[in-house]
């Protein structure tokens, strides 16, 4: 099952993120439109012939005049917001306000949204308890960073060029308890089931599978969630207000240690290394890049040198000091056997979270610059970056799953970032769907579903069988205690650095880790006694949350944001 293949080229609308949508005074006329200006951030107002434009994404170039649709759905960069000074009179107050998806720390509200035949609605205006929390252009948006057991109000209200509407009459929304329900006290795992991994999706049948029942792969599974909260958690750093699948992106890590690795299913929890046999060593040779084959960790993914210029993985200061490689040595990293820190159980899983991470970041930036160029993924990995500021659980671990297995210059990336650049939730859900590549031989095209089947299997959700539409709901349970989360957090984060960038880096200590978690459990409302299962969407939720703001307890402490990169050996 090794993937011998190296990369061919080395290379929720999250509301307190948002910035408000600009609005211009009734009977004026915003600065004409330039052919040669680039129109980066949306809600940019330009005006053409007498007519105002709002744009909807990145663009330069396309003259709004003929470049200009309703949106979202049209594909057109531009939206006609009406004629200067025609929009007089302020919209309707929106109706049909309703939450929906409310978890312990998170919800989604929706309206029906406004029309105005005078003029166009540019944004709606969110408040919680009476408060401002900012303006999205859709009619619908995730609120998250509540805290659990909470009655929260909720109104909004539509914007256009003439003013605001009155806010419509006001919603209550309580947020979850995150009690736990008593814990698991008797020290036994609760978990159960199978998860069968290894295969491809209407081809054949899976090759190998994890027996749950026992408890043996719990601490493995934790320790890949918390790194997979990690990667969650450097994207909301990274691209503030992208809105993503959660449950997918968090469980990534996971699914590539299943589909990437020989035989996960050898693991033993009295073993701190996730391959422990003999057998299985081939993905310790050179270039494997470990039980994850994560490859090319040395090399810049922008400039496609083995000189860590600033996007590889040994630039970012929390995994630098355990990676295996200095900066000055990093260049031979694709000719010498892959570290023995790869095989950790604490600090293997974290390298792909940031290498994920730093592929978004690469695939971001690549070909911008003095000299740069345009890659066959831009402009419309930008486009949809922006798309997903107002589309709940998009699609971004897909395209991220697509960079890392296929490579950038892949087909699947360009593909991806096309479909994200005008995406509706119609297009997630079909981008979703088992059937877009059931039966389907190419294996790039399957991995991403790979990882979406197995963490299925995890989460508890339908998964098909003999085809795409007949499906089956896994009973499948891990149930992890709040005390065993918090020694493999203590365990994971000992393995991570922090520094300014220059001094010398120091480990995080256990007293660290447990303040960050303590504290994390006080603030989510979770019993120290408490048993979670991931198999519960409002349990997992609740993990995904305490880790996470762990996270953010370590980096107050220190003073540094996990997605810190250095150009000097710490």
């Amino acid at each position: 099952m090794i993937n011998q293949r190296l990369k061919a080229q080395v290379v929720t609308t999250v509301i307190g993120c948002l910035v408000s949508a600009p609005t211009f005074a009734a009977n004026s006329c915003p600065a004409p439109w330039s052919a040669s200006a680039t129109y980066a951030s949306p809600g940019n107002l330009v005006s053409e012939s007498g007519l105002v434009y709002r744009n909807n994404w990145w663009t330069l170039g396309d003259e709004p005049a003929t470049h200009n649709g309703v949106y979202p759905g049209s594909g057109q960069p531009w939206t006609n917001v009406g004629a200067c000074g025609s929009c007089t009179t302020a919209p309707p107050t929106p109706a049909g306000l309703a939450a929906s998806g409310t978890t312990s720390t998170a919800t989604t509200l929706s309206w029906s949204a406004v029309t105005v035949p005078s003029c166009v609605v540019t944004g709606y205006k969110v408040y919680k308890n009476g408060a401002l929390l900012g303006t999205v252009t859709g009619a619908s948006v995730a609120v998250s960073n509540l805290s659990p057991a909470t009655t929260y109000s909720f109104a909004v209200a539509a914007v256009d060029a003439a003013g605001d509407s009155a806010q419509s009459s006001p919603i209550t929304v309580t947020t979850q308890s995150a009690s736990g329900g008593g814990g698991n006290t008797g020290g036994s795992s609760q978990s159960s089931g199978t998860i069968n991994f290894h295969l491809w999706l209407g081809v054949g049948t899976a090759q190998d599978s994890l027996t749950l029942t026992g408890g043996n792969y719990d601490d493995l599974i934790a320790s890949n969630v918390i790194a997979g909260v990690m990667y969650s958690h450097l994207v909301k750093e990274g691209f503030p207000g992208v809105q993503f699948n959660n449950d997918y992106l968090v469980g990534s890590i996971f699914a590539q240690l299943l589909q990437e690795n020989i035989e996960t299913q050898l693991y033993t929890s009295s073993s701190d290394l996730i391959d422990p046999s003999p057998l299985q060593q081939a993905v310790m040779g050179v270039g494997q890049g470990g039980p994850y084959q994560i490859n090319n960790y040395a090399a810049d993914m922008v400039s496609g040198s083995y000189t860590p210029d600033g996007h590889s993985l040994i630039n970012y200061v929390a995994i630098q000091k355990n990676i295996g490689f200095t900066i000055a040595n990093a260049a031979q990293q694709h000719t010498l056997s892959t570290p023995a820190s790869f095989n950790n159980k604490y600090y293997g899983p974290m390298l792909p979270a940031f290498f994920h991470y730093n592929d978004l970041v690469a695939l971001n930036v690549t070909g911008k610059g003095a000299g740069g160029w345009v890659t066959p993924w831009e402009p419309d990995f930008d486009n949809a970056l922006v798309t997903f500021k107002t589309l709940p659980n998009s699609f971004l671990e897909v395209i991220a799953n697509a960079a890392y297995n296929q490579g950038y210059y892949g087909p699947l990336v360009s593909r991806y970032s096309k479909l994200g650049a005008t995406a509706t939730a119609a297009t997630v859900a079909s981008i979703n769907s088992y059937a877009s590549v059931w039966g389907s031989t190419d294996t790039y095209a399957q991995y991403p579903y790979q990882v979406h089947y197995y963490l299925d299997q995890l989460y508890g959700n339908p998964i098909p069988t003999t085809s795409a539409t007949a499906v089956v709901t896994p009973q499948n349970h891990v149930v992890i205690s709040m005390s065993a989360l918090a020694n493999v957090f203590s365990k994971v984060v000992q393995t991570l650095d922090y520094s300014n960038g220059t001094a010398p880096a120091q480990m995080f200590t256990a007293n660290q880790a447990a303040a960050a978690f303590t504290s994390s459990l006080t603030k989510n409302a979770v019993s120290t006694t408490a048993s979670l299962d991931l198999s519960n969407a409002s349990s997992r939720a609740v993990i995904f949350a305490v880790i996470d703001n762990a996270l953010s307890n370590l980096e107050t402490a220190v003073g540094m944001k996990f997605n810190a990169t250095t150009l000097s050996q710490l």
